[in-house]
């Protein structure tokens, strides 16, 4: 979702939509959920100390706000397009 393809190599990595990653960072954050440090490259998200309960926060948190998540990025696609 925060990438324009499937994700294959490093280069497939860098050009993730900053902004959209920064609306799912704040949304996980108001919703509980501290997912990463803050910032895009901090990817590691699951550690050996999350129980399964913290892994069903996680997931009903993104659950929560991937309705939002899409529409913004329909919304900047939008944008893009329009330039």
């Amino acid at each position: 979702m925060l990438y324009p393809q499937e994700i294959r190599n490093y280069r497939d990595w860098l050009p993730i939509d900053v902004d959209l990653w920064r609306h799912y960072w704040f949304a996980m954050v108001n919703r509980g959920v501290m997912c990463q440090p803050y910032w895009w490259d901090e990817q590691w998200t699951i550690s050996v100390q999350h129980t399964e309960a913290d892994i069903d926060k996680h997931l009903a948190a993104f659950d929560d706000i991937s309705a939002s998540l899409v529409e913004a990025q329909h919304e900047r696609m939008g944008a893009v397009a329009a330039h």
